[in-house]
């Protein structure tokens, strides 16, 4: 018996928010909450550059910081980095502004199931990695975070500003 492509996709998806929970729950245990966070952050920041150059390269989407790729390209890079965990998101674009929203977030949900919600400051962790992408792929762009699970709406949502928008 085997399991169909779908179900393995499925499972690779979840594996994904899994080994972040494991890993960050046995980081906490050994070195404690704030060290668990430092070392989240930092390892998103990586992962997420590591995630934009794969697709970047798949997409056909040059990375180059001499040249940023536009800001519908980097919402495109956003979506993307969402769908290898499942996470759904959107983006939509207003004169020189991106709205990135998250409609449906994995981590979020694990967060719910293992009641850490309020443990886990999600948000910083999100406005820290996604600042630092912003960064790496246009300097000019500012994001701001406008709305938030975890201060009670119903989805994540962020500004992304700057000169390379529109």
């Amino acid at each position: 018996m085997e399991i169909d492509k779908n179900r393995l996709d499925e499972l690779r998806l979840g594996a994904i928010t899994a080994m972040d929970g494991v890993w960050f729950m046995a980081v906490e245990e050994k070195y404690g909450l704030e060290a668990a966070l430092e070392l989240d952050v930092k390892a998103w920041k990586n992962y997420g550059m590591a995630i934009f150059k794969r697709s970047a390269g798949m997409l056909g989407i040059k990375l180059d910081p001499g040249s940023p790729p536009g800001m519908e390209k980097i919402g495109l890079l956003f979506e993307t980095l969402c769908r290898v965990d499942g996470t759904e998101s959107e983006t939509t674009f207003n004169g020189n502004t991106c709205s990135f929203r998250i409609l449906r977030c994995a981590w979020w949900d694990n967060l719910v199931r293992s009641g850490r919600t309020g443990l886990v400051p999600c948000e910083d962790v999100d406005n820290a990695i996604f600042a630092h992408y912003l960064q790496k792929l246009d300097p000019s762009l500012k994001i701001e975070a406008v709305h938030s699970r975890p201060r009670g709406d119903g989805f994540c949502e962020w500004i992304m500003s700057g000169k390379g928008a529109g």
